[in-house]
Formats: structure tokens, sequence, C-alpha cells
């Protein structure tokens, strides 16, 4: 099935529109789902928000990220190898409520049971005492997690509060 659209303009020049796959998914199959962390006390080097594809059919496309840190940090985004991880489950939720409402997934926040590997994206935080803002990270359609695989995001120095989202889709192999 083709997403593009070609318009033709006044001049006879054509613009291509390819539709939002996380849209089109969404849609076609019901397979969006956000995981949010609220708050925590997270200690130095602890991992935010980590979450594991379990699906062995699927692939899962993480589109976009919201990091937020309540001191000025370093965040990284790294992919650890799959093993037994610990911490307060999170549960995906269904974008789609007419879709499976069970996110074929693992997730957990706050947890301590992986090793930081695979570090491929790190931002700084930027914050001030008087303006705290949290960020939105683009990774498009470029981020795919197959069976076992996982996408993870780290503070590097001690905060109090954290708010952390992954945004994402399962989509066929």
């Amino acid at each position: 099935m083709s997403n593009e659209i070609t318009l033709a303009g006044y001049s006879g020049s054509q613009a291509d529109i390819y539709e939002n796959a996380l849209v089109i998914q969404d849609q076609d199959e019901g397979e969006a789902f956000s995981w949010t962390t609220v708050t925590a006390d997270i200690t130095v080097n602890e991992t935010m928000l980590l979450v594991t594809n379990n699906s062995s059919t699927k692939h899962l496309h993480i589109v976009r990220a919201f990091v937020f840190v309540d001191v000025t940090t370093a965040i990284e985004f790294f992919m650890p190898v799959y093993g037994t991880f610990t911490g307060t489950a999170v549960a995906g939720i269904p974008l789609n409520r007419a879709g499976i409402n069970v996110a074929p997934a693992l997730a957990y926040a706050d947890e301590t049971g992986n090793t930081q590997s695979n570090v491929f994206l790190r931002i700084a935080t930027n914050e001030l005492a008087t303006g705290q803002h949290g960020q939105w990270v683009e990774f498009g359609h470029n981020l795919a997690l197959g069976y076992h695989d996982s996408l993870a995001v780290n503070v590097v120095a001690e905060s109090v509060a954290f708010y952390t989202a992954f945004i994402g889709y399962f989509h066929n192999n």
C-alpha cells in the first residue's frame, strides 16, 4: 500500500507528500502505543525508562521521545543487551482503542538491572533554576527494535524528578 500523494501546483510543479506512518499504522492496525514515566527520585546512571520489544513477529518503531529532568545534566539514549530487567513496570497505553489493547513489550521506569551499552544519542537538559523545560527527541521512522531489542534513556547526574515518554508503533517484520 502506497502512502504517497502527488499534488500538481499552478505552475505545473509537483509536490510529493508522504503520510505520517504512525497515523497510517494506527488507522490500519491499531498498534500505536506510548510508555510514560511520571516521576521518581533517580540516582546517577539509573535508567529513567526502558522498553523491550517482546513480539517475535513485529518490529517496534519508536518515533519520538519526551524527556525532562530537574537538573542540569546529560541524558543518554542507549540500546542495552536483553537481560533480566528490574524496576517499576510501565504499561503501554494504546493510542487507538479500536486496536489491540496490550502492547507486546516490557517496560520499566527507574530500571536498575541493565548495563548501559550502545549509547547512540546524548543531549543536554539546559535546565535553569527559574525555567525548566522538557525536550522532544524525534527519531522519525529510523529507530526499529526487533525481538528482544530494547531502548532506554539514562540521566547522568542525580535528579529528584524526571518525566519521560516513548511513542511508537508495532509493524510486521
